[in-house]
């Protein structure tokens, strides 16, 4: 047991705490942007499938 805290210690002495604060708010603040212009992001979503895939047009379906 005493074996298991010391590697413990050095990997958590190892790893700069600023560090992992930057990058926890960094990544909070991406996945907050992303939520506030998600309804943006999905639109541009499907309009990119449309310009890959467009849909046939409705009198299309008719025929089969």
């Amino acid at each position: 047991m005493s074996a298991s805290l010391t590697l413990l210690q050095t990997a958590v002495a190892a790893v700069p705490v600023g560090q992992v604060l930057r990058t926890a708010t960094g990544f909070a603040l991406l996945g907050g942007v992303a939520m506030f212009f998600r309804p943006l992001l999905v639109g541009i979503g499907r309009a990119a499938v449309l310009t890959v895939r467009p849909r046939p047009p409705k009198a299309h379906p008719a025929k089969r």
